[in-house]
C-alpha cells in the first residue's frame, strides 16, 4: 500500500510539473515501460497479404454494388477511409437513404488483426478460432457440422463470416421484398447464392475468383469464398500501426509527446481495464457505459448483447471498441450519442448526468432524414444507468472525478497519440 501510495504520488507530481523539461520525460518512461511489460503491451506488427489475388478480389468487391439487392450501395458505402472507414454518421442511413438504423457502422481500423472472436456491436457473429466453429443469426453456418458446409468452411475469420449479414439484411443492403430478386428470396442461403451468381457471372470477376481459390472450381465457389476476400483485404488494407502510441509501444520513447505521456498516465489509472491491448480495445469484451438512448421516432429501445444472449444482465451492453484512430472516427458510441472526444470524456465524468440530461439539439440531428425520440422515461434511465454499475460490468464507476487539467491530458492522448498518420484525411 505504501509503494503503491508512493508511486501515485510521484505520477501525480511529475503529471502537473513543466512542460518541457528533458528529465520529467524520463521519469514518465521509467514509470510507464514496466507497466507496460507487465500488461504484455509491446505494439501492433504490420501484415501483410498472405495471398495477393484473394486480397485483389476483396477489394473489388469490397467496392462492389451488385452485392446489394437494389445495386446502389457497396460495403463501402457505410465503411469509407475517408470517413475513418466508417460512416461519421449518429446511425447510418437505411439502404434507400429515407430511414436510420439503430446503430452506427463500426471502423474497421485492426478489424482483421489478433484474434477478434466478436463482430458487430453486439457481438452477434463469432468465430471459435480452437474449435474452427461460428455461432451466427444463421443457423446453417453454425456448429461443428454446418447445415451449410460450403459456405462456413470457406471463412476463416469473424471479419469474413460479418460481411455476409448486411447482405441479407432489407434496411442495410438487400432493400425489401416486391424490389429485387436477392429480397424476394425464401431464405439467406437463397438470397446469398443469388449474389454469388451475380459476381460469377459478371466477365470481369471470373479470372480473380480463380486466382484467388485455384483449389476450387469456379462453380463451387459459394458466398463464403466472397466473404473471405472481402475480410483478407480489409485486414490488410485498413491495419493501422502507425500512430505515435504505437510506435512508443514498440520502444521508441521519443515517439510520444511529454503532454501525450501524461494523458497515458491518467488513462491507465483510469481507462485501461475496459480499453486493454496494444488497441485499447479488444473488440471481446461488452460492457453499459449507459449510453443515452436515442432514435427514429418511435423509439425502440436497443439492447445490446442482451438482444442476442437473452440474458437481461447483459441489457444495454456493447462491445468494447479499439481507441485507435478515435479522433478520425466521430460521432461516438453505438448510436453516435456523443459527438466529441471531450463530449465522451465528460460523459465518464458523471454517467447519469450525462444520460439524464441528454438532448439531441439541432447539429445532432444533422444527416438524420426522419424524426427522433429521446428515452426520458425516469424508471428506463435509471434501468440503463444501473446496467453499468452491476455484475461483471461494475468496474464501470459513476464519476471518474477527473479535473479539467487531467480531461485535457487525456483528450491530447486520444487525440494525438493514437492518431495514425496514414489514415489523417
Amino acid at each position: 500500500m505504501k509503494f503503491l501510495f508512493f508511486t501515485f504520488v510521484i505520477w501525480s507530481s511529475v503529471l502537473y510539473s513543466a512542460e518541457n523539461f528533458t528529465e520529467k520525460n524520463l521519469v514518465l518512461d521509467s514509470l510507464i515501460r514496466p507497466r507496460l511489460k507487465m500488461l504484455h503491451m509491446n505494439g501492433l506488427q504490420p501484415v501483410s497479404a498472405d495471398n495477393q489475388a484473394r486480397y485483389e478480389l476483396g477489394k473489388k468487391l469490397f467496392n462492389e454494388k451488385l452485392l446489394s439487392g437494389n445495386k446502389r450501395i457497396s460495403c463501402q458505402t457505410c465503411h469509407n477511409p475517408k470517413n475513418g472507414t466508417s460512416d461519421q454518421l449518429p446511425m447510418s442511413q437505411t439502404e434507400n437513404g429515407k430511414g436510420i438504423l439503430r446503430r452506427n457502422a463500426p471502423h474497421l481500423f485492426n478489424a482483421g488483426l489478433g484474434m477478434k472472436k466478436h463482430m458487430f456491436w453486439d457481438g452477434r457473429v463469432q468465430y471459435d478460432f480452437n474449435k474452427k466453429i461460428f455461432t451466427t443469426p444463421e443457423p446453417a453456418l453454425n456448429g461443428s457440422s454446418p447445415r451449410a458446409p460450403t459456405i462456413a468452411s470457406a471463412m476463416t475469420t469473424a471479419l469474413a463470416a460479418q460481411a455476409l449479414f448486411p447482405m441479407v439484411t432489407s434496411n442495410e443492403m438487400m432493400g425489401l421484398p416486391g424490389e429485387n430478386e436477392v429480397a424476394d428470396s425464401k431464405s439467406n442461403l437463397e438470397a446469398w447464392e443469388t449474389i454469388t451468381k451475380r459476381i460469377k457471372a459478371k466477365a470481369d470477376y471470373k479470372e480473380l475468383l480463380v486466382n484467388a481459390f485455384p483449389e476450387f472450381p469456379l462453380e463451387k465457389m459459394t458466398i463464403g469464398h466472397l466473404a473471405e476476400a472481402i475480410g483478407t483485404f480489409e485486414k490488410v488494407e485498413f491495419q493501422s500501426t502507425g500512430s505515435p502510441f504505437q510506435k512508443y509501444l514498440r520502444g521508441d520513447n521519443e515517439a510520444m509527446s511529454n503532454q501525450q505521456k501524461r494523458g497515458f498516465v491518467i488513462f491507465m489509472n483510469k481507462c485501461l481495464s475496459c480499453h486493454s491491448g496494444n488497441e485499447l480495445g479488444d473488440n471481446n469484451l461488452f460492457a453499459s457505459v449507459a449510453a443515452p438512448q436515442w432514435g427514429a421516432k418511435p423509439l425502440v429501445l436497443d439492447k445490446g448483447r442482451g438482444e442476442i444472449s437473452g440474458q437481461d444482465s447483459q441489457n444495454f451492453f456493447f462491445k468494447t471498441p479499439s481507441l485507435l484512430n478515435v479522433a478520425l472516427t466521430a460521432p461516438y458510441m453505438h448510436n453516435g450519442s456523443l459527438q466529441t472526444v471531450r463530449e465522451v470524456l465528460n460523459h465518464y465524468n458523471h454517467l447519469n448526468k450525462s444520460l439524464d440530461g441528454f438532448e439531441a439539439e439541432e447539429n445532432r440531428r444533422a444527416r438524420i432524414p426522419v424524426e427522433v425520440e429521446i428515452e426520458k422515461r425516469p424508471a428506463m434511465l435509471d434501468e440503463i444507468w444501473l446496467s453499468s454499475q452491476s455484475g461483471s460490468n461494475r468496474k464501470i464507476q459513476n464519476r471518474l472525478f477527473l479535473t479539467d487539467l487531467e480531461k485535457d491530458y487525456l483528450e491530447i492522448f486520444l487525440t494525438e497519440a493514437l492518431t495514425d498518420p496514414k489514415w489523417k484525411k
